[in-house]
């Protein structure tokens, strides 16, 4: 990636299922003034992807996700970029991560470094029953299953964050 490349804004999607599997959708906007991504031949967008792909597990390596007291390994399984404009890359990732659900209160944890954020960001959680705790930085809206976090630039994020959710 160009030092001239920098990130605008993230988003994440993750839906969860009953089975507990969870697919997770990310999506990083970046500000490229020199057009470094638009730039690349097929065989360097290939190696760049290979390198984004390893970067984004290795930082997924660091995190301990945690569904009902039981640790789970989030693996990316593809990674893609586009153009928003000749200027404007995204970066999309797919991840897939699975814990054990049961009936009752279910409790979602990821343990993860404080950092600063660089950009905003937003992320929006389906999971299959109502949240009922969420311990997150940001502002937090719920709806019924549905979970949504923003985040400003320049917010200490990071530490551990907790969703809790009852199953029926």
């Amino acid at each position: 990636m160009s030092e001239k490349v920098t990130p605008i804004f993230a988003l994440g999607n993750f839906v969860m299922d009953r089975l507990g599997n969870v697919t997770q959708y990310m999506f990083f906007y970046y500000y490229d003034p020199d057009n470094y991504y638009a730039s690349l031949n097929k065989d360097l967008l290939n190696n760049e992807l290979e390198n984004i792909k390893e970067n984004m597990q290795n930082f997924l390596d660091e995190e301990k996700i945690i569904i009902n007291n039981e640790e789970v390994k989030a693996k990316v399984i593809n990674t893609d970029i586009f153009l928003l404009d000749i200027t404007h890359p995204v970066i999309e990732f797919i991840i897939l991560f699975k814990g054990k659900l049961r009936k009752g209160i279910n409790v979602y944890e990821n343990m993860y470094e404080e950092e600063i954020t660089e950009y905003p960001y937003e992320a929006i959680w389906r999971l299959p029953g109502k949240v009922v705790e969420v311990n997150m930085k940001g502002n937090i809206t719920v709806f019924n299953n549905f979970l949504k976090i923003r985040v400003n630039k320049g917010i200490k994020v990071g530490g551990k964050e907790v969703i809790k959710f009852a199953l029926r």
